[in-house]
């Protein structure tokens, strides 16, 4: 009893270790950030970015300058397990000009070092055959004739064809043909078309139901509630997306003061949203665009996770969802 004791007490320790491992990697992915950080600059004669993405103690670093191939880098701690680059391409063209050509050979040679002759199959004479006579008369069925040479006797299946053939021959009544039964027939089988006005009402008349239902479903409190909640959910996302530091300068000019002061009339909308890490300078005379810029943030899968699985258990976004699926 003692040993079956010692047995579940050794098991149940592995178990609560086991929860404790997986409660431990959850937590560690919910709240410990990913942190990422962008620059680069894009001209007329360049442009080059590079981006970092950290989480813990795997690391990402992606570069690109223009003109060549982008590279990709990713680490575990000190450990460099993926590489994409320059490398790479360079090994693949190492590798074809080491690859001699097919027709680099040995004249008289092939690869093999034989010669042609040797190399191919050896040919096997094929053994002579008897001639046939020419004149030699075709064999006849044995089918058509019998041991005397008289014809054989026809078979069934020629009686029932010329049997049904007399049958067809007999001559028919004369005189006029009742059409009511056709024309009674006729009229069942064949069900009078919709023209082009009936498939129209229909296609109204189904957008009209459609939109009554939409309407009926927005009306609802259960249906408004949720989509307060889901502005408020967007924002709070939004938010924390957004760079916590950095800043990118913008020269921006469409060649037509016009065109370059309507653009910045439609981006102060969104001041509040980039005004601390978005400056634009405009250019009313000249066409260009031009940009530099170091941004860098983080993002907590916890802070998007949380409020959005909260949002979904709600019983009136369940509620929303199945209304939603019935239009």
């Amino acid at each position: 009893m003692a040993v079956v004791l010692t047995i579940l007490k050794i098991i149940g320790i592995i178990l609560l270790c086991i929860l404790g491992l997986l409660l431990l990697l959850l937590l560690m992915v919910l709240f410990i950030p990913v942190r990422y950080r962008v620059n680069g600059a894009y001209t007329a004669e360049n442009m080059y970015a590079t981006a970092k993405v950290r989480w813990f103690i795997f690391r990402v670093i992606a570069n690109y300058n223009k003109g060549d191939p982008m590279s990709v880098k990713a680490k575990v701690a000190w450990f460099t397990v993926y590489s994409m680059g320059v490398k790479k391409k360079e090994d693949e063209q190492h590798i074809e000009i080491e690859l001699p050509p097919l027709e680099e050979t040995s004249s008289g040679d092939t690869a093999a070092g034989k010669k042609p002759e040797e190399s191919g199959p050896e040919t096997v004479p094929k053994p002579e055959t008897a001639e046939k006579p020419a004149d030699k008369p075709a064999e006849q069925p044995a089918a058509t004739t019998g041991s005397a040479g008289e014809k054989s006797p026809k078979k069934p299946e020629a009686e029932e064809k010329k049997k049904k053939g007399k049958k067809k021959k007999e001559k028919k009544p004369k005189g006029p043909k009742p059409l009511e039964g056709k024309v009674e027939d006729s009229a069942e089988e064949k069900p009078p078309e919709e023209g082009p006005f009936d498939k129209l009402e229909a296609f109204r008349a189904k957008v009209e139901t459609k939109r009554s239902h939409i309407e009926q479903f927005l009306a609802r409190d259960a249906t408004k509630r949720t989509i307060e909640r889901g502005k408020k959910l967007l924002k709070k996302i939004f938010k924390h997306l957004k760079p916590t530091k950095g800043r990118i300068d913008l020269h921006m000019g469409l060649g037509s003061a016009a065109d370059t002061g309507m653009i910045l009339g439609k981006a102060a909308k969104f001041y509040p949203l980039y005004g601390k890490w978005l400056f634009i300078t405009p250019n009313f005379y000249e066409k260009v665009i031009e940009a530099e810029g170091d941004i860098k943030g983080r993002i907590r899968i916890g802070t998007i996770a949380i409020p959005g699985l909260i949002f979904y258990l709600r019983k009136d976004t369940r509620r929303t969802i199945k209304l939603a699926k019935k239009i």
